[in-house]
């Protein structure tokens, strides 16, 4: 066995964590909260997820698309995002091998990121896009006082 189908899996993987990353923007940003602190956690309970919980797709059907806790539906787009993703980094490298493949893949996982943000916030009508100081605040949990004419 060479490298190149663990090179492949580790990729397939790291698409896949990206599209958790992707839904927690996707969740986040909307509402203008970091995405730094507070960790991961149950919008209805507040309870922290775990590692199980974490797993892109897995943590999903191992609980059956429900908290453990409180039983709060999680959104069916979640696994579809990280399924998205890993499918974005799998094709190209099925198609174009290791090298090329990896930079069409990661470019394809920010494109479903960019849609999946931007989707995100055009769903939570009467919210606008983020200026310079809610990126800031995002990236950096840090609130900023000064004026900001794009924000």
């Amino acid at each position: 066995m060479g490298v190149a189908p663990i090179l492949t899996a580790y990729l397939v993987l790291v698409g896949l964590m990206l599209g958790s990353f992707i839904n927690l923007a996707a969740d986040r940003l909307p509402r203008r909260e970091s995405l730094i602190t507070p960790r991961s956690h149950c919008r209805s309970c507040g309870r922290e997820l775990n590692v199980v919980d974490l797993l892109p797709i897995a943590g999903y059907a191992l609980r059956g698309g429900r908290c453990a806790t409180c039983g709060a539906a999680i959104g069916a787009t979640s696994p579809v995002v990280e399924a998205l993703c890993g499918a974005a980094m799998l094709a190209p490298l099925a198609l174009l091998g290791a090298w090329p493949g990896a930079v069409v893949g990661f470019a394809a996982v920010s494109l479903v990121g960019v849609a999946a943000v931007g989707f995100a916030f055009k769903s939570r009508s009467g919210l606008k896009p983020m200026g310079g100081r809610d990126i800031r605040f995002a990236v950096t949990g840090a609130a900023d006082t000064r004026e900001d004419p794009a924000g």
